[in-house]
């Protein structure tokens, strides 16, 4: 199956209990209608893999609790911990999640105003009217506004992001 044929919805974020629980994290908010769904296709080695929904509840506004099909302990569930899941755009269409185009920026090199590498996305934190960046530096892990007004340039080939980062902002982190 191809990724092209599919809509990214977020990532598997952290194990729930020991039953095999996994938490959702959405890269937009849940949409409700996210209990419909049946099946989920989670990237495996760069190859999606369908695995059938036994229950979904949401948790918060961009996260649901889900339990998987075949994923019965902590053990197992955490195998995939970090992969991106997808549904298919004719069942995004169905469901009303609107297929707007994510940018995916986790891995991308953060830098300043001045060309000076800062470190690498984590984490894309949608927070409404305050998104953050969580940033790897070489010393330790900080969180950067990502408001469009402070983003000046995003290189998706090259996977670089330069900011504005006001003066004293690295100092506080």
């Amino acid at each position: 199956m191809k990724k092209d044929d599919h809509y990214l919805l977020g990532s598997l974020l952290k194990t729930l209990g020991i039953k095999g629980e996994i938490v959702l994290k959405f890269n937009d908010d849940c949409p409700e209608e996210i209990q419909k769904l049946e099946s989920i296709f989670i990237d495996v080695d760069n190859k999606l893999v369908p695995f059938f929904i036994e229950e979904i509840r949401i948790k918060s506004i961009n996260t649901a609790i889900v339990k998987l099909e075949g994923l019965d302990d902590e053990i197992k569930s955490t195998e995939f911990l970090g992969s991106e899941f997808y549904i298919a755009h004719k069942r995004a269409d169905q469901l009303n999640i609107e297929s707007e185009e994510f940018i995916e920026v986790i891995g991308y090199q953060v830098y300043n105003q001045d060309n000076e590498l800062i470190g690498e996305v984590t984490e894309f934190v949608d927070i409404p009217d305050n998104p953050l960046l969580s940033v790897k530096t070489d010393k330790n892990e900080i969180l950067l506004p990502a408001k469009d007004e402070l983003i000046l340039e995003i290189d998706d080939e090259m996977s670089i992001i330069k900011l504005f980062v006001s003066e004293g902002l690295m100092d506080i982190n």
